[in-house]
């Protein structure tokens, strides 16, 4: 792919990405329609233990033209570090995804999304290498509350396209969260999904590490 086809692709993956959403600074229902909670099927029989990553709900507050970066979290931002080592792969989990275009974004410790006026705070964009790996460095999202007594469980947003692939859209859990199913106030989520909510363990500097592999189903 050239730069040129790369960029053509990127745009529209944004633009994509962008439907059913709007503009939202506080922490708040993160889901549109019931459309919105797209439920990406799973892998086919004959690949145990390798099962295509499956979608979430979109939720109002993606921005697009995020900056390519991995490093969501400056030093100044309030928080417990954060890094997640993801690794895209295709179906059948033999081969990596080279070139993907993965947006990410998520709340800060309180819960609450900032939007692109913020410079983009805790929110970037990275294509994939040839490996399909890479390691963002942020902090672990707050929880929220949707109404008296209705909380999500802390997540991370991603969408992920590649003209090979489906795009998917969907949500990172951490195991343990006391607001996980069944407590999640989220109604059109998939937060059930244990393929998505990955262990967390801490350094000896206080720095959460955890890993997760994203599953594309082929186009």
């Amino acid at each position: 792919m050239d730069r040129r086809d790369l960029l053509r692709w990127m745009a529209a993956g944004a633009s994509a990405t962008a439907l059913g959403c709007k503009d939202d600074t506080s922490g708040g229902d993160d889901t549109t329609t019931p459309d919105a909670a797209v439920d990406v099927p799973d892998a086919e029989p004959g690949t145990p233990g390798c099962t295509i990553t499956r979608g979430d709900a979109v939720g109002p507050f993606f921005e697009p033209g995020a900056p390519m970066r991995t490093q969501l979290a400056d030093e100044n931002e309030p928080g417990t570090r954060l890094e997640i080592e993801v690794e895209v792969v295709a179906e059948g989990c033999t081969d990596a995804v080279a070139g993907a275009l993965v947006d990410i974004w998520q709340a800060d410790r309180d819960g609450v999304y900032h939007d692109a006026t913020r410079n983009y705070r805790l929110r970037g964009q990275v294509v994939t290498p040839i490996d399909g790996r890479f390691t963002i460095s942020t902090i672990r999202p707050g929880n929220y509350e949707q109404g008296p007594g209705l909380w999500r469980p802390a997540h991370l947003h991603f969408t992920l396209s590649h003209p090979d692939y489906a795009t998917v859209t969907t949500q990172l859990y951490f195991a343990g969260d006391q607001y996980l199913p069944p407590n999640d106030s989220c109604t059109t989520c998939t937060s059930e999904d244990l393929d998505r909510q990955i262990e967390l363990t801490a350094d000896g500097a206080g720095v959460e590490h955890g890993t997760w592999r994203v599953v594309l189903r082929r186009a």
